[in-house]
Parts: C-alpha cells; sequence; structure tokens
C-alpha cells in the first residue's frame, strides 16, 4: 500500500475534525481513502442518462423558445428549410 502524505489548512483541518465526528470516521486516513473512493465514482459515472439528459435539453429548448418567441406562430421546419 502507497503512503501520501499532505498538508491541509487548519480551517480545512477543523472542518475535517467535525465531519469525521459526524459521520464515523475513525482516522483521518479512513476519511481520505473513502473520499478518494467516492470522488473516483463520482467523476468515473455520469449522473444523468442520455435519455435524461435529452429531456433536460428538450425543456431547456423549449422554455428559450417561448421566452423569446412567446405566442407568435413559427412556420413549420419544412417551410424554414424549403429554400436550401
Amino acid at each position: 500500500m502507497a503512503i501520501i502524505n499532505f498538508s491541509i489548512p487548519t480551517t480545512l483541518e477543523k472542518r475535517l475534525a467535525t465531519v469525521m465526528k459526524q459521520k464515523g470516521f475513525t482516522t483521518k486516513a479512513e476519511f481520505f481513502r473513502f473520499a478518494a473512493i467516492y470522488f473516483i465514482d463520482v467523476v468515473n459515472k455520469p449522473t444523468v442518462s442520455e435519455d435524461d439528459r435529452f429531456q433536460i435539453l428538450t425543456r431547456s429548448v423549449k422554455k428559450e423558445l417561448h421566452q423569446h418567441y412567446g405566442k407568435t406562430k413559427l412556420s413549420s421546419v419544412a417551410e424554414q428549410l424549403a429554400d436550401l
């Protein structure tokens, strides 16, 4: 097992002590191992599926269109692309 040494500011150490007590970590090493594993897992997993992302983007586009055009009737896609 590798040994890693680093310094943290006093303010972070105080916050760390509070969280360790609340969450039941017995050592700083245990906390930082857990934090590293959690970080790697979060970074490697997408938080939103492709379907959810598509729905979010669709709602965002709909909202933007409504804000910019309100009740204005827009031409159909076929009409907008007819001269291409």
